[in-house]
């Protein structure tokens, strides 16, 4: 089957990848478009001399059902939207960015979408930013955490604690996984009930990752 995510190219902002010192794959959530992206996350940062790269999902949507759905619901969207991914990620290395200069990061679904990513491909990058997101999966869903190491892969999982989508305590638990697996996470999960990237979120993947502004 044709991946329906990949109908589109990926769009860019920031500086040509030949000139970035890191680059970000910026995953944007379910109804939403990069431009939403760049509105709400990428202006905000003002990082200088990073290269963004936004996949399109197909039809605004990852895949369908919630990310706590049994993982065979939301097939074979989500294979397709994690390949969409790679397809990002290995474009970048072939243009000479390492795994280790990349960022993945996204908001609700596309966060859910980047920690997944990460999670299944085993390497280290050079960050993960969840925005109000965490593993895809079914609550119970066995994980193994010492097959692998991310080598102290810096980490932020941030959420609001009555987010109306993505459960606080999913986010916990996926924060909790990956610091198991050797990333160095810092987890946030601060009052409130809406949906959305916080002014303070933008400030924790500033000090995350501090490339300068």
């Amino acid at each position: 089957m044709t991946n329906p995510h990949l109908t589109f190219p990926a769009v860019e902002y920031g500086v040509p990848v030949e000139s970035a010192t890191l680059a970000v794959i910026l995953v944007h959530g379910r109804g939403q478009s990069p431009d939403w992206m760049y509105e709400n996350v990428v202006r905000r940062l003002e990082w200088k001399n990073v290269a963004w790269k936004a996949p399109v999902a197909a039809d605004a949507s990852w895949y369908p059902e919630r990310f706590i759905a049994p993982v065979e619901l939301n097939e074979p969207r989500l294979s397709f939207a994690l390949a969409s991914v790679e397809a990002a990620s290995d474009q970048l290395k072939r243009q000479g960015v390492p795994y280790d200069s990349q960022i993945l990061m996204g908001f609700s679904q596309g966060a859910c979408l980047c920690s997944e990513f990460v999670w299944r491909a085993q390497r280290r990058y050079r960050a993960l930013v969840s925005f109000t997101g965490a593993l895809i999966g079914p609550p119970g869903m066995t994980r193994e955490p010492h097959a692998f190491c991310f080598d102290g892969m810096p980490t932020l999982f941030s959420t609001w604690n009555e987010d109306p989508y993505v459960p606080a305590d999913d986010v916990r638990k996926s924060a909790e996984l990956f610091k198991k697996a050797g990333a160095a996470v810092a987890l946030h999960v601060d009052p409130g009930t809406e949906h959305g990237v916080r002014d303070t979120e933008i400030e924790y993947a500033h000090r995350l990752i501090n490339p300068g502004r």
